[in-house]
């Protein structure tokens, strides 16, 4: 949501605080995202450590997918 992003100074300490969140969605979810990730980041060669760090994000529904959306945007609109 987009009132996260004015708590944090950084996408770092954004991603930090969601990973110590409960999982948000069950085993059976989990793996329904792992694999569409996973087609995803095979049919675009996406193999960067950083990118399949945050998708963990979502996977795990540490984050939902507005909140996502909000982090990554944030993440890539600042500068350092």
């Amino acid at each position: 949501m987009g009132e996260h992003k004015l708590i944090f100074d950084t996408a770092e300490q954004w991603r930090e605080e969601a990973m110590r969140r409960p999982d948000g969605v069950d085993y059976a979810e989990s793996e329904k995202r792992r694999a569409q990730a996973d087609a995803h980041n095979k049919l675009h060669s996406i193999s960067s450590p950083d990118v399949l760090i945050d998708q963990q994000l979502y996977i795990l529904g540490k984050m939902d997918m507005e909140e996502y959306q909000s982090y990554l945007l944030f993440k890539h609109s600042k500068s350092g």
